[in-house]
């Protein structure tokens, strides 16, 4: 009897396990039982009842603003929904540091439990393909800074160079829906980062701003429903916890947190009566108390253009719309989200190859170019492609939502190991050289603005460069170690380039920023700790470039320069000799002032900010103060490649106070590219749509067309051909290009000498059948004789 307890007691934690795991089973087969669901094809209704930030439910009395997480986490899986890809721009940084702190905690435990703390780790990070960074932009100080918490080349970690997470939800906070470090719980805690600290913490910020939750309707509110405009305004004035009423327009805000004094104690009665209260609309609620939420389960394309907008820039300004063609997508009547399409993980498919995604093969490779339109075997030899159990699944097959099959006539099959679908059929019309590219992200488009197209960022694109490859090798010199540290988030050592690598098309410009140098290399400065360092050295009201870099000249300049009737016209009206005279003297005297001004706030920073030896960056030149030794002794330490980080000072025209430098991390200042998708152009203006010699000729966009380093510096950068930055050996591509030019009558003169062949093998072999009939007949003759 005992023994037989003593078994039954044993046999309980084997029993919780299994019922733990069926449990676990049963919520993981439909994201969570305790979730409702309508399982329908057709719009759910919401007439929902709001609740704040402390769950209480909201009636037009209230004064604090609707919480998305306690009001559409009640029917909805906020938690899942909330680890989505576009909820996780910031929270890679959140990760990282609790592995970090997981790592180091787990260093003193036993093996065995080491094991169980890394079965009960956080999630991986993923950061998947690189894409557009954050571009801190700040035109008073010509600042042009790419930022990423991923862990992509090219872009700089915000949290190694002193930038908080506040000021990163300030800044870019209008562009996301929510969520990362916009929510307490995402943030990393005050023990990760201060433990260690004796001085007395400030109070947090985050206190009177509130938090940035996820707000669904940012996406899935219909077109007209929902302000992105006064939510980006919301958030500037940092009303985080705001923004999702403001939007919605449920009622107006009253307050602002911005105008409470940095290091306001927020427990404080009187900060707590300048918080902003919300008086609601009574008319928006029913009398049930409830809210009519105006929404949509599939996305619609208008919520898509709040950050995925491109405009393209030519000679004469900002290119109007009607010139441009939608993508052939949409004008198939498609929408974003019958490719770019997720569950309620919210891992949207990206769309190209070699994506990592939660959900089946099939399902999401047929979701890219190639799988869609050739299907998932396309790659395979044509023995393993009849081999393949794959095509037995129709859902393998090509043509996805109606796509056609490509034929792709007489295109050697090379070219698809060589080249990406979007290097032909995606982005603007490739020209001689690359356009200038705004982007909704980078430069506010859908914000009411007077834009000239000559707004910093200064993006460059369609650029045909190798795929992954986010530092070309032909725009620095890679020799030596790479910088490796934090401050500059990731290297391109181990993605392949050049020769190697497929080329597709993509979108690239120059960092431009304040920094320091240590050891060696550069390192970027706080932009907002710049800004107050230089105030007064700078001196620039509307922006760094018109005031310094491109300086409006006097009616003096131009009447001592192009005479005294010339110089009263419109600019329109000047000739292109004249318009190069003006363009010149402009260059000169940005020179100067560039020269002048950058000199005294370098020298402002390193005194205020206590740094050792200060730079400023832009296009690929690292510019610093003047030794007082004479420029002689210089010569050794300067460098004539100015495709390299540096150039040599040319001692006739360089400025008298600063000097170009060289670094040891090169990737820092170099160009920073990234994938262009969109828009895919018709079939018949794809590149090598009217033959090979489209691209095998000596002036295809494809390898000759050029880049030229553009940013807030007056320097002109060096035009660099896409040829170089894909690898390619200039002598070999146009020797094979002559090979291409007389392809065509080496075409007619073989399939001439192969008709030629064939006639005299024809007569050959009918000279052969007479003879052999001519001595059949005289054998004949010859038998009847003797017979």
């Amino acid at each position: 009897m005992r023994q037989a307890s003593k078994t039954a007691w044993l046999a309980i934690p084997f029993v919780v396990l299994i019922l733990g795991g069926l449990t676990n089973l049963c919520w993981g087969a439909d994201g969570g039982r305790r979730f409702a669901h309508s399982d329908s094809d057709k719009r759910y209704l919401h007439h929902i009842v709001l609740y704040d930030i402390n769950n209480r439910k909201i009636t037009p009395d209230s004064d604090q603003p609707y919480s998305p997480k306690n009001t559409c986490g009640r029917c909805h899986d906020y938690e899942t929904i909330s680890h989505g890809w576009h909820f996780n721009a910031f929270r890679s940084h959140t990760l990282r540091a609790a592995s970090t702190n997981s790592s180091d905690d787990s260093a003193n435990l036993e093996d065995s439990e080491r094991t169980n703390a890394a079965d009960s780790s956080h999630e991986r990070v993923t950061d998947g393909r690189p894409g557009e960074p954050w571009i801190w932009t700040d035109s008073r100080t010509g600042t042009q800074l790419p930022l990423s918490y991923r862990n992509w080349p090219g872009r700089f970690n915000p949290d190694a160079i002193g930038i908080t997470e506040l000021e990163m939800v300030r800044h870019f906070g209008g562009r996301l829906p929510g969520g990362g470090m916009g929510s307490q719980d995402e943030r990393p805690s005050a023990e990760t980062t201060d433990a260690d600290s004796t001085d007395e913490v400030p109070p947090s910020r985050w206190q009177l701003t509130g938090d940035l939750e996820v707000d669904c309707m940012v996406c899935h509110a219909v077109s007209g429903a929902y302000d992105f405009e006064l939510r980006r305004d919301t958030i500037g004035s940092e009303n985080f916890a705001w923004a999702p009423t403001a939007a919605l327009r449920l009622g107006e805000i009253d307050g602002s947190v911005a105008r409470i004094k940095e290091g306001t104690d927020p427990d404080d009665p009187r900060t707590q009566s300048k918080i902003p209260k919300v008086k609601y609309d009574a008319n928006r609620f029913g009398p049930d108390g409830s809210v009519f939420m105006d929404l949509v389960r599939h996305v619609e394309n208008n919520a898509c253009y709040q950050c995925h907008s491109q405009r393209t820039v030519g000679d004469d300004g900002i290119e109007s719309r009607f010139i441009h063609d939608n993508d052939v997508h949409l004008r198939a009547g498609m929408n974003c989200t019958d490719c770019h399409r997720n569950g309620i993980d919210h891992q949207i498919a990206r769309g190209f190859e070699g994506e990592q995604h939660p959900e089946s093969f099939a399902s999401m490779t047929t979701l890219n170019c190639v799988g869609c339109h050739l299907g998932t075997d396309f790659y395979l030899d044509e023995e393993d492609r009849e081999n393949s159990i794959t095509q037995l699944e129709i859902t393998n097959r090509p043509g996805r939502l109606g796509a056609p099959l490509p034929d792709h006539d007489g295109l050697p099959p090379l070219h698809f190991e060589k080249l990406t679908c979007t290097a032909c059929h995606s982005g603007p019309v490739p020209s001689s050289s690359a356009a200038g590219l705004m982007t909704s992200l980078a430069h506010g488009l859908g914000e009411k603005a007077h834009r000239t197209g000559e707004e910093l960022p200064s993006i460059r694109g369609p650029l045909f460069i190798p795929e992954d490859s986010s530092h070309p090798a032909a725009m620095h010199d890679s020799t030596g170690d790479q910088d490796s540290s934090d401050n500059h988030a990731g290297s391109s050592d181990s993605r392949p380039s050049g020769p190697d690598a497929r080329v597709t098309v993509a979108r690239g410009m120059w960092p431009a920023y304040w920094g320091e140098m240590l050891d060696g290399n550069v390192r970027p400065l706080s932009p907002e700790k710049v800004y107050a360092a230089t105030r007064r050295s700078l001196r620039v009201r509307r922006g760094f470039i018109e005031e310094i870099s491109k300086p409006k000249l006097s009616s003096r300049d131009l009447v001592e320069l192009l005479g005294e009737e010339r110089g009263k016209v419109d600019p329109s009206e000047y000739t292109a000799e004249e318009r190069d005279q003006v363009d010149a003297l402009q260059l000169k005297e940005g020179e100067a002032l560039f020269d002048e001004k950058v000199a005294a706030s370098l020298e402002a920073i390193q005194e205020e900010l206590d740094v050792q030896q200060a730079v400023y960056v832009s296009t690929g030149t690292v510019y610093a103060l003047a030794e007082p030794e004479p420029a002689e002794t210089n010569d050794a330490e300067e460098e004539p490649n100015p495709k390299k980080a540096t150039t040599t000072d040319n001692e006739a025209d360089a400025p008298n106070r600063l000097r170009t430098v060289s670094v040891g991390n090169p990737d820092a200042v170099s160009m920073v590219s990234w994938p262009m998708a969109h828009n895919v152009r018709p079939a018949g203006w794809s590149l090598g749509a009217t033959g090979c010699l489209e691209c095998h000729a000596d002036e295809s966009v494809l390898f000759a067309s050029t880049v030229t380093p553009v940013g807030p510096a007056p320097a002109v950068g060096t035009a660099v051909t896409m040829a170089s930055l894909q690898g390619i050996d200039e002598a070999d591509r146009l020797l094979w290009n002559q090979m291409f030019g007389g392809r065509k009558w080496y075409k007619l003169l073989v399939a001439g000498s192969l008709v030629v062949l064939g006639v005299m093998m024809l007569l050959g072999l009918a000279a052969a059948a007479n003879r052999r009939g001519g001595l059949a007949t005289g054998s004949l003759a010859t038998s009847e004789r003797t017979s």
